[in-house]
């Protein structure tokens, strides 16, 4: 019995590996050391600085790609979330370590995948470092791809962002989303199917796209819209908005003593959130804990600072509400409906 009897062909992955290495090539500066069969990724870190890490995956959002043929784009969302998970620190990213398994390794998903956080790597500025190709049958169902991936960032030791700074009185800028990003797609999938609709199909109270379109509308990458206001040194803290919704993360960045109110209706709900909790009569509760409802990032700065950020928020075409404040009171967050 061969192993490729097994499911697993090592030609085959070493094949795709050939091809994908030039996409990945693509994102090394100086900074990389090149290693022939290395191991690992070596890379030196800037400045000295401490360096961040976070790791995610794609998630259940990779389902409706495939369908769509998108997955190089889902795959670049793993690169935004990610680096919006340092930016939250006032880490910068400088490198990506991804992992793509299917039960049967396809040479076009995967390439399309590794060319999808390339690209993504450009932009926030990191090196695809290196990572890990799987093929494993009986793990994974045929047909099916998961894709995750680990980044890592710098930050100086006296820039980091802990929350630590925020006092009550701040004010809670909400950052809108592009969509859903890259959390709720169990729900709105199990919506789709509920609701009989198609992909193709026209977004309900949309401008024109189709369902498929909002639905994998890219996760948006924050940091150039934040960077000025993070080195001027006005923002206190910021919460990624990801699975737990507004509130789920935003506790996460307040200290002891500090409660949140985020006013329930002080930003317009985009159609895509109104249609996943209309076509699936989702309870409030739910969609408040599993939809980010189109805010994305959370930035909680003085008072003092919000017109100034707001207003570079604006002239960097980042769209942003004011959501709430912060008062003294049990760590916390509540939703204050008018």
């Amino acid at each position: 019995m061969r192993y490729r009897d097994a499911g697993v062909d090592v030609t085959r992955s070493d094949a795709i590996k050939d091809e994908v290495i030039r996409a990945i090539r693509s994102t090394w500066g100086p900074e990389v050391r090149p290693l022939v069969g290395g191991f690992a990724g070596i890379m030196s870190v800037p400045g000295g600085a401490l360096v961040a890490a976070t790791m995610d995956g794609v998630g259940t959002k990779l389902h409706l790609a495939r369908t769509a043929g998108r997955i190089e784009d889902a795959a670049a969302d793993l690169v935004y979330h990610g680096a919006d998970d340092l930016l939250v620190h006032g880490a910068r990213p400088f490198a990506f370590l991804d992992y793509i398994a299917q039960a049967r390794l396809e040479a076009d998903v995967v390439v399309a995948a590794v060319t999808g956080m390339a690209r993504a790597c450009r932009e926030v500025g990191a090196a695809l470092l290196g990572g890990e190709t799987a093929e494993m049958p009986d793990t994974y169902l045929d047909g099916v791809v998961d894709v995750a991936g680990c980044m890592l960032g710098h930050v100086a030791s006296d820039a980091v962002l802990d929350g630590s700074r925020v006092r009550p009185g701040d004010v809670l800028l909400g950052l809108a989303s592009a969509g859903l990003h890259t959390n709720g797609y169990s729900l709105a999938r199990r919506v789709l199917r509920a609701s009989g609709a198609s992909l193709t199909d026209a977004l309900p109270g949309g401008a024109g796209e189709s369902i498929g379109d909002a639905l994998l509308a890219p996760h948006r990458w924050y940091g150039p819209a934040l960077w000025p206001a993070i080195e001027a040194g006005r923002v206190h803290a910021m919460a990624h908005v990801t699975g737990g919704g507004i509130a789920g993360n935003l506790v996460r960045v307040l200290p002891e003593g500090c409660r949140a109110h985020v006013l329930a209706e002080a930003w317009p709900r985009p159609a895509l959130m109104r249609w996943l909790v209309d076509a699936g009569q989702v309870p409030e509760d739910d969609a408040r804990s599993a939809l980010n409802l189109g805010i994305g990032m959370i930035v909680a700065v003085a008072a003092s600072d919000a017109d100034a950020v707001s207003a570079g928020l604006e002239s960097a075409r980042q769209r942003a509400w004011r959501i709430g404040d912060v008062v003294a009171g049990t760590r916390g967050v509540d939703w204050v409906e008018r």
